[in-house]
């Protein structure tokens, strides 16, 4: 494939390891795209590119084959039609839209456009090995299914606006949720059913929940327990546990993995941060299956359901 000229929407800290994976893979990051242009200019220096703080401008301006956006929850719905809609392949920070709104307009948009939502989760040499030995047989019959995402956090250390629903949609549910609901998705099967949540917001200053239990089962009865968390303290007991009739897997919060049946034992260690995010640019490029439009909306719509039946303790 010839290489490929990006426009990057969003100059935050996310936006900037989405640079360093496009120019890394030899592609060009041809404009940065930020509100604050000072940030633009920062996170464009590097790469040799235009720094912009209109994004309808810069698809004007600029001849370009992809937006990559990386700008806070809300504004994604709506920089994705603006993108497609000016011929461009998108990949897409989650969630691609926030809980009510509607997909639609960017449905009918897309007119062949590539559209790959960022699960960079899912893209962890440890989940990757995980979906392949569920896959294979080698853990057997899935006995339970664990996914631990619990960080330690300042009150402060996020962004104001990820606790503001206009903007983030929600808190970790929404943030960190859709990995969580994703990954049990691609690993466990899509059709999962909801049995029980609970939503609890830890910090008095937060507006959105900064816990969220949920009880799920896929469509055998596999019993899926999902728990995630933004709390002051360290929490042990992190990561995702599978535990099947033939073996086990277990994949930590910082990427390291084992993976043990009968026949053998495999690990891999931890993962430097912008690991996940140069693998997901080569499985954008490659157009790898399974992060298109259709396959995160019903992660979406589970995560409004959530929503909607469940106030915060």
């Amino acid at each position: 494939m010839s290489a490929l000229s990006v426009i990057v929407v969003g100059a935050g800290a996310i936006g900037r390891r989405h640079i360093k994976a496009v120019r890394q893979a030899g592609d060009t990051v041809t404009a940065v795209v930020d509100t604050d242009i000072v940030a633009a200019r920062e996170a464009a220096r590097p790469a040799g590119s235009v720094a912009q703080t209109s994004l309808a401008k810069t698809l004007a301006d600029e001849d370009a084959d992809v937006a990559v956006i990386a700008t806070p929850s809300g504004q994604h719905l709506d920089q994705s039609v603006l993108a497609v809609r000016a011929g461009l392949d998108v990949l897409v920070e989650k969630p691609h839209r926030v809980p009510g709104e509607v997909a639609a307009g960017l449905r009918a948009s897309l007119g062949g456009r590539r559209y790959f939502v960022a699960m960079t989760t899912r893209h962890w040499p440890g989940i990757e090995a995980t979906a392949h030995a569920i896959a294979d047989g080698s853990l057997g019959q899935i006995l339970t299914y664990t996914d631990r995402m619990h960080f330690r956090l300042a009150e402060t250390d996020l962004p104001p606006w990820y606790f503001d629903a206009t903007l983030s949609g929600g808190g970790v549910l929404l943030t960190n949720g859709v990995h969580a609901i994703d990954r049990a998705r691609a690993l466990v099967g899509p059709g999962l059913e909801l049995d029980g949540a609970r939503l609890v917001r830890v910090f008095p200053s937060h507006r959105c929940e900064d816990s969220a239990e949920i009880q799920l089962r896929n469509h055998t009865g596999i019993p899926v327990h999902l728990s995630l968390l933004w709390s002051p303290y360290a929490s042990g007991n992190t990561g995702l546990t599978v535990n099947g009739t033939r073996g086990s897997a277990v994949v930590h919060m910082d990427g390291s993995w084992q993976l043990i049946t009968g026949q053998e034992e495999q690990c891999g260690p931890a993962i430097e941060p912008d690991e996940p995010f140069a693998r997901q640019w080569q499985a954008f490029k490659a157009s790898r299956s399974g992060f298109d439009l259709e396959d995160l909306e019903p992660t979406l719509g589970l995560v409004e359901r959530i929503y909607r039946r469940y106030t915060y303790a």
